[in-house]
Order: structure tokens, then C-alpha cells, then sequence
């Protein structure tokens, strides 16, 4: 079925991580002994739910397969306590924009995939633990991409971010004007060789521009072959500005419903 939609679809990567979440689960729509439409949800510690890989086969589709397998997962992330449900679809997804208008969800940001080079700058220094409680107050409200999901960013991310090493800032010691953190990222078919993977950027317009200029230098440092980030509009003028380039030619709108 998925090979009908995308000839390289991510599920296939990660189906088996998938149907071994015995929490949010990989729910499927059956006929005649036919899987045709799956629907992934994934419900965090933080009481957040991310309902994500909605596919329904093509001979399928304006049946109210699609609706029933959100229902169903807004129902159950519901059981489980989440406060909260977002999912992230195609600018030119029309479809799955209506649904999410009829069923509550809003818009709450927009953003693509931007990508730079290593570049011979100086690196940004490291977040210091003390610096934990200002790094919070600037990113608190931010989205932190994790590989497939994304949620809002939680003080405990810095604090550990810090302790592995993953933190970086610009600004004075004790006075952080923008803060990131970043990830290093396997070779992998999407994304190619290694690189580093920003899970979150965020500070004064000013100061982003400069830690995104230090964090090619920080990539070329620890010899990762790209940097790349999931960037919201307000960071397009920023990453151009930096050297980074577009990734994707569309962007992704998150939506989110209270629940």
C-alpha cells in the first residue's frame, strides 16, 4: 500500500519500532484481509500526543477511513492523559487542512527543512549548567523536532543537553542571547552521511544569526558533513543570511488541538 503513495516513504524505516509502541500503537484500516490505511500515534511523558503517518491507499481515499483513524487516535491519546494533540502535514495538503479546521486543531507554525555547509568560523561555546534557568527562558514556547515527532521544548531538554555536550550558545557567559541544541545524526538514506541535527534554536533575531554562522563552524569542528534544521518562518531571513540553503522547496504547518 505504501509504495502505492511514496516509493520511499519513512514508515518503512521505522515499522518496527513502530508496531513495538504498545502505548500510543501503529493502528491499520482492514478490508477483505487487506491493510489499506495506516495511522501512527505517539503519546510523551509530557503529555503531548503527535499524530503522524496517516496513509490510505488510494482506492480508498473519500471513504472516511482518514477520519475515523484520527478520531480514534484523539480518542485514545485522550485515555491516556494527553492534554494535547499536533501533527504536521504539507502546505498544499488541502485536505487534511479542512479536517483539521472541522475537528478544532489551529494552526500554530510553519517550517522547513534549511541545510549549511561546515564553514571555517569559530565554533559557539558551550551552554554552562549554570545557564540552564536563561536558556529556558529563551526557548521556552519552541518546537523540539525529535526524528519524527515534534513536541514543545521542556527545561529538562537543555539540562541535558548540557550534561551531554549538546548545548551551545552565544552571548556572555551567564547572559545567553541565543541557544541551540544539537544532535549528531547517523548516515542514513534520507539524510546521508553524517551530519548535525538542530532539535531547537532560539534567542534574539541578532544573536540567531550569529550561532547559526558559529554552528557551521561547530560542524566543520566535529568534521559533519551538514547541519540542518527544521526552521520556522520567523529563522528563514536568518539561515539564508547564514549560508544555509532550502532542503525542502515546501514548507510543513503544525497543527495542534487542546483536548
Amino acid at each position: 500500500m505504501l509504495s502505492r503513495l511514496w516509493s520511499d516513504d519513512y514508515i518503512l524505516g521505522v515499522f518496527d519500532d513502530w508496531v513495538r509502541d504498545r502505548r500510543g500503537r501503529l493502528w491499520v484500516a482492514v478490508e477483505d484481509g487487506r491493510v489499506v490505511a495506516v495511522a501512527k500515534l505517539t503519546v510523551m511523558p509530557s503529555r503531548e500526543a503527535w499524530l503522524h503517518a496517516l496513509r490510505v491507499d488510494p482506492d480508498h481515499q473519500r471513504r472516511g477511513i482518514g477520519t475515523a483513524l484520527l478520531e480514534h487516535r484523539l480518542a485514545r491519546a485522550k485515555r491516556l492523559g494527553a492534554r494535547v494533540a499536533r501533527l504536521d502535514t504539507a502546505e498544499d495538503n488541502v485536505a487534511v487542512h479542512r479536517l483539521m479546521r472541522r475537528y478544532g486543531f489551529r494552526r500554530i507554525a510553519a517550517f522547513t527543512v534549511y541545510g549549511g555547509s561546515p564553514k571555517r568560523s569559530e565554533p559557539p561555546r558551550h551552554l554552562r549548567a549554570s545557564e540552564v534557568d536563561a536558556a529556558w527562558r529563551l526557548a521556552r514556547g519552541n518546537l523540539f523536532h525529535e526524528d519524527y515527532v515534534t513536541r514543545m521544548v521542556a527545561r529538562s531538554d537543555i539540562g541535558r543537553a548540557v550534561r551531554a555536550g549538546h548545548a551551545f550558545a552565544v552571548g556572555d557567559v551567564g547572559r545567553p542571547r541565543a541557544v541551540a541544541i544539537v544532535e549528531r545524526h547517523p548516515p542514513d538514506r534520507w539524510f546521508g552521511r553524517s551530519q548535525l541535527r538542530m532539535r531547537v534554536i532560539a534567542g534574539t533575531r541578532p544573536a540567531t544569526g550569529v550561532l547559526l554562522v558559529a554552528l557551521r563552524g561547530e560542524a566543520r569542528a566535529s568534521r559533519a558533513g551538514r547541519i540542518t534544521f527544521e526552521a520556522p518562518v520567523a529563522q528563514w531571513t536568518a539561515a539564508q543570511a547564514g549560508g544555509y540553503r532550502r532542503r525542502w522547496n515546501d514548507s510543513m504547518h503544525v497543527f495542534e488541538k487542546r483536548l
